[in-house]
């Protein structure tokens, strides 16, 4: 049978937050959405206009059909608005999996609540929910504390844990720094972080919480739901679309999903930091090669995709194996009759060894020099690469000793015939092997740099 989830929330008009976006982060996730209107609401990205209650008994009306059909795998709640709704919504959900978005007010700050809402959620919703979601705010208005730093927010966590929340996960996107987010069972603390954009994202609280409701109604389970539902949202900020005249609406994708690694923690506080560097090092290693293949697909012709495809590293600092380096899954290659180049995989690390291995000899000669790419050879190519200004070195197959890994070999063979380290690595292939130009660069941007640089002076032949 389909997986199923449910939404319980307020109808956005400008299709970015509520209903609209809980049900594309299901439709996005592979699950069937159902969904339960308590509110419809006038608004666009500039504000909220009008808020219309529906009336308790429709609102029970369709609770009553879902669940009268639907094995509802996981429930999520967003705008209830009024104290009666929150009280039919915990009698009428009692012993779902429910997770409760506490939604008080909407990005563009207006308010999504009336009076006396916060109270009735500490009192009929807290005490029965499996997973509390608040943002920094929220969270402080349900428990007083105020959140400044991760420990405030563990503080937090314990506060609304002990208030009866199965669970209790805190999102940290008004925290000072990174875009932290930390999950307590009531046990231990997990933590989740990925670089922050400087951006307001219509939609990405909602977005959030519905992940979670999809992940938890399939097989996931809690920290693995939480884990993705980070990754998936913050790649629906990442590709946030301008429609209106305010803020960016998120768009759902199933691609292009950071890599996040889950950080446990211990009571104690600080006890993450260590990990916490490393996922960040790991994460922005993944952005900065992703924008790089983002930039590289919007100007490279499709000639220079040579048959085996382009793949291109970064690895990070200090790397010493294929697994601290981040490549693509499954390269960049070009379509048949359009030759339109595209992304064929995410970036992943450990996901190449042949461009890996260059990217190794070359850190062993200048630990900076950390990226790397392949396109198709051609004289035309190398002689571009010269007008260019783009110092070049080479290597003959034929030299190569037995037993070596021709990337790693060549690499290192040419960059020691030129004396220093050079902008392009190229060799004219062997038997079944294709001939191959590299670009170097100490990082993604530079290396995209480079190539932009040679399709420039090719065009001018």
């Amino acid at each position: 049978m389909h997986k199923v989830a449910l939404t319980i929330g307020g109808s956005d008009s400008s299709g970015g937050a509520g209903i609209q976006a809980d049900l594309k982060s299901f439709v996005t996730a592979g699950v069937h959405g159902t969904s339960v209107i308590t509110c419809v609401t006038s608004q666009n990205t500039v504000g909220v206009k009008s808020i219309y209650p529906l009336p308790v008994n429709e609102i029970e009306s369709q609770i009553n059909a879902i669940l009268s059909d639907f094995e509802v795998g996981a429930a999520k709640t967003g705008m209830l608005y009024s104290p009666e709704v929150v009280k039919l919504v915990a009698k009428k959900m009692e012993g779902a999996k429910l997770i409760v978005d506490p939604v008080l007010s909407s990005t563009t700050g207006h308010s999504l609540s009336s009076t006396g809402l916060s109270d009735a959620i500490k009192k009929h919703l807290i005490p029965s929910c499996y997973l509390l979601v608040p943002n920094v705010p929220e969270a402080e208005k349900l428990c007083d504390i105020e959140i400044k730093s991760m420990d405030d927010a563990r503080r937090a966590c314990i506060s609304l844990h002990e208030m009866g929340a199965e669970n209790v996960l805190i999102k940290g996107g008004h925290i000072k720094g990174d875009a932290a987010d930390i999950l307590f069972d009531g046990k231990k603390f997990y933590i989740f972080v990925l670089p922050k954009m400087d951006r307001k994202a219509h939609g990405s609280g909602c977005t959030f919480s519905a992940f979670l409701a999809a992940f938890l109604a399939g097989e996931d389970g809690l920290v693995e739901a939480a884990r993705k539902a980070k990754a998936y949202t913050w790649s629906a900020i990442a590709a946030g679309i301008s429609p209106g005249r305010g803020v960016d609406i998120v768009r759902q994708r199933a691609d292009h999903i950071p890599v996040l690694n889950v950080i446990e923690g211990g009571h104690e506080a600080g006890s993450y930091k260590k990990h916490y560097e490393e996922q960040m090092e790991k994460a922005r290693t993944w952005l900065s090669l992703q924008n790089a293949v983002d930039e590289l697909l919007s100007f490279l012709p499709p000639a220079f995709v040579p048959e085996v495809g382009i793949n291109f590293v970064y690895a990070m600092e200090g790397a010493s194996s294929y697994e601290e380096i981040c490549g693509i899954e499954g390269r960049i290659g070009r379509k048949g009759k359009t030759g339109k180049i595209f992304q064929s995989g995410e970036c992943r690390f450990g996901a190449s060894k042949h461009i890996a291995s260059i990217v190794l000899a070359c850190m062993r000669h200048d630990g900076n020099m950390r990226s790397a790419m392949n396109i198709a050879y051609s004289d035309d190519v190398v002689k571009a690469c010269d007008e260019a200004g783009l110092e070049s070195a080479s290597f003959d197959r034929k030299d190569e000793p037995p037993g070596n890994s021709t990337m790693e070999w060549g690499t290192d063979h040419a960059i020691t015939l030129l004396g220093r380290m050079p902008d392009i690595v190229w060799d004219e292939g062997g038997i079944g092997k294709e001939a191959m130009v590299r670009i170097l660069g100490r990082n993604p941007g530079e290396v995209v740099g480079k190539a932009r640089n040679i399709v420039a002076h090719l065009a001018l032949k």
